[in-house]
């Protein structure tokens, strides 16, 4: 098993945005998140063309090396293997997990966005590495679709695979979600928002590294 493999269960997945964290603050707060504890990024710029996307990868590449910290990207097989990432996080609609796996080979980790149970474990039989699941709470544009924290673990608990949680998880409501046995979270606004990423990264991280 790969390094990466190892590794793919992260404590704190990142997940950059531009819009939230503004173009000029993009790689400083990454920077911060890094330095707080987060052990994994995922890069997911959906208007970006191929090239802006290249270069957005090879410098967090570069951060999240000198961090010991995973990169992924999302949706971009092209993009992860010019930049030499870790791996790929496939939306639900996306290749599957085993398509991925054979453009990407053996070594790379492949992770899937997955939204209920069915979803979950056909990720799961399709040879996802890890899943991401959500939404457990509300976020903009999903707030009918919210899981809540306990009946996202009992579709965690479904599956054999490392599940990381995701959606409206920051500082106040992560102790409800590590109480209902996840050990892994993903939050966007929690870091990009944060006045401070670092420290808004590092409370998370001892959150969840509290209940292991």
């Amino acid at each position: 098993m790969s390094d990466a493999r190892k590794k793919n269960h992260c404590t704190l997945l990142f997940v950059g945005s531009r819009k939230v964290s503004g173009e000029e603050r993009y790689f400083s707060v990454l920077e911060e998140a890094l330095a707080g504890g987060a052990d994994a990024f995922l890069l997911r710029e959906k208007d970006l063309a191929g090239g802006d996307l290249f270069h957005m990868a090879k410098r967090a590449r570069e951060m999240t090396r000198a961090h010991g910290a995973l990169l992924l990207i999302s949706d971009r097989i092209d993009v992860a293997l010019a930049a030499g990432a870790d791996g790929v996080h496939l939306p639900e609609n996306s290749f599957t997990p085993e398509e991925a796996r054979g453009l990407l080979g053996a070594e790379r980790v492949v992770g899937r966005s997955v939204h209920d149970r069915e979803g979950a474990l056909a990720a799961e039989r399709g040879g996802a590495d890890f899943l991401v699941l959500g939404p457990v709470f509300e976020t903009p544009g999903k707030e009918r679709f919210r899981l809540g924290a306990r009946r996202a673990a009992e579709i965690a608990g479904e599956v054999r695979v490392p599940v990381t949680a995701i959606g409206g998880i920051d500082e106040g409501n992560v102790g409800e979600v590590v109480a209902a046995g996840f050990r892994s979270v993903a939050v966007i606004r929690a870091i990009a928002a944060a006045e401070n990423p670092r420290e808004a990264a590092a409370r998370l991280v001892g959150a969840v590294e509290k209940a292991r």
